[in-house]
């Protein structure tokens, strides 16, 4: 496997884990997840979507990553150049991971002027509005341009010019966006196995092959939280035969734990995949991973 999809493996699978952290926001209307998408160029991949803006409210972003001033000298660096924190700027967020390149748009609050300067000073330079630097990788390059309404197209791509393709209109959404504060949505060509990421994650990928698409997203449940995954398929035996591959993958994994003879963290990320459930709905799969009490704390502290 090239560099490249290594890289966007593992950027999956942290994508997928970004679900679980964001499962603690309560919705609030205010980004606007489709028109955003619609920024984004014509092309296959998945694709997250996070509300800043209410993990910054209800006072979980500083939970998940602590208390302003603990950055490191790098970003604290980038802050004091281009005037832009993401705890008190970055409002909204869609992410599209293709092969080799990552595309985004950003709802918030940005000093264009200071952003192109601190471009300038790492290499980089601008034409009108559309920026371009070196990127930390040889033969990739970070480019952003304000596109309006508040949000910032930014690409990390071998070209060096690539957040010119993301503007208003750009596409038609391939889907429809759930309102749910937390998404993603998983095409067809994302389900596959890749070594490099977690067991748990590996199988469940590789477990939704033959599905046309997987959107799973963050519901209330009561007094909880939960992660709902919906699998669209071509038919019910299909639909039957994945939500099997599913149970039998999380099945898998709990005897991986019980051989280990150590049991999970509650907070970690193999407490929630061992908590799944699955079933077909007709010729769609469903499956959900509660969020208990105790990895709602673990988060917390």
């Amino acid at each position: 496997m090239n560099h490249s999809k290594r890289l966007r493996r593992i950027a999956l699978g942290a994508a997928f884990f970004a679900i679980v952290l964001g499962s603690l926001f309560i919705f609030r209307p205010g980004a606007s997840p489709s028109a955003m998408l619609a920024c984004l160029p014509p092309g296959d991949g998945p694709v997250l979507f996070v509300d800043v803006s209410t993990l910054r409210q209800t006072g979980l972003l500083e939970q998940i990553a602590g208390r302003p001033g603990a950055e490191d000298p790098e970003y604290k660096s980038f802050v004091e150049a281009s005037g832009f924190d993401y705890r008190r700027d970055l409002d909204a967020g869609v992410v599209q991971l293709r092969a080799g390149a990552v595309w985004m748009v950003l709802k918030g609050r940005f000093d264009q002027s200071r952003l192109a300067e601190y471009a300038g000073a790492h290499g980089g330079r601008c034409a009108g509005e559309l920026c371009s630097m070196p990127g930390s990788q040889p033969q990739r390059y970070i480019s952003f341009q304000p596109i309006g309404g508040g949000l910032l197209a930014l690409a990390a791509a071998p070209d060096p010019m690539a957040a010119a393709s993301i503007r208003k209109s750009a596409s038609v959404p391939p889907f429809e966006t759930p309102s749910a504060p937390v998404w993603m949505h998983l095409p067809a060509s994302a389900f596959h196995a890749a070594p490099e990421l977690p067991v748990g994650i590996s199988a469940f990928l590789e477990a939704l092959d033959g599905a046309g698409q997987a959107l799973l997203r963050v519901e209330m449940n009561g007094g909880g939280f939960e992660i709902v995954l919906a699998a669209p398929c071509a038919s019910a035996d299909k639909a039957r035969t994945i939500a099997d591959r599913l149970s039998r993958a999380t099945a898998t994994l709990k005897e991986l734990v019980a051989r280990s003879g150590k049991q999970p963290e509650p907070a970690s990320p193999a407490t929630i995949l061992l908590a799944g459930t699955f079933s077909a709905d007709q010729a769609v799969v469903r499956g959900h991973w509660p969020l208990s009490k105790a990895v709602l704390e673990g988060w917390a502290r």
